[in-house]
């Protein structure tokens, strides 16, 4: 028998997965953040239809670390082409100050 706990984790993980498809971030940490104690408290001993949740948690959080890699690439780039616009902008200010 699942626990309420871990069914609760699980409902929290699919929760989870639809934020971050989302990209609604911060709803993701504050889902993370309930969701941790939940994971944490899990007992060694597990019956096969609790394992079977685990599983299933376990394949969404892989999901979702891809997905979250992927956005966390995009915006790394994001951010250094503006430090390039931002660094050609400071150029072309400097040379028109030499005239």
């Amino acid at each position: 028998m699942v626990s309420e706990s871990l069914t609760r984790a699980y409902e929290l993980t699919r929760t989870l997965a639809v934020a971050v498809e989302s990209g609604d971030w911060q709803l993701a940490s504050d889902l993370v953040e309930a969701r941790s104690p939940l994971i944490m408290a899990l007992g060694r001993d597990q019956d096969e239809a609790s394992l079977a949740t685990i599983r299933a948690i376990q394949e969404l959080d892989a999901t979702i670390m891809g997905r979250a890699h992927t956005a966390h690439a995009a915006i790394s780039n994001e951010f250094s082409d503006a430090k390039q616009r931002i660094a050609a902008a400071g150029f072309y200010q400097s040379t028109g100050q030499l005239r």
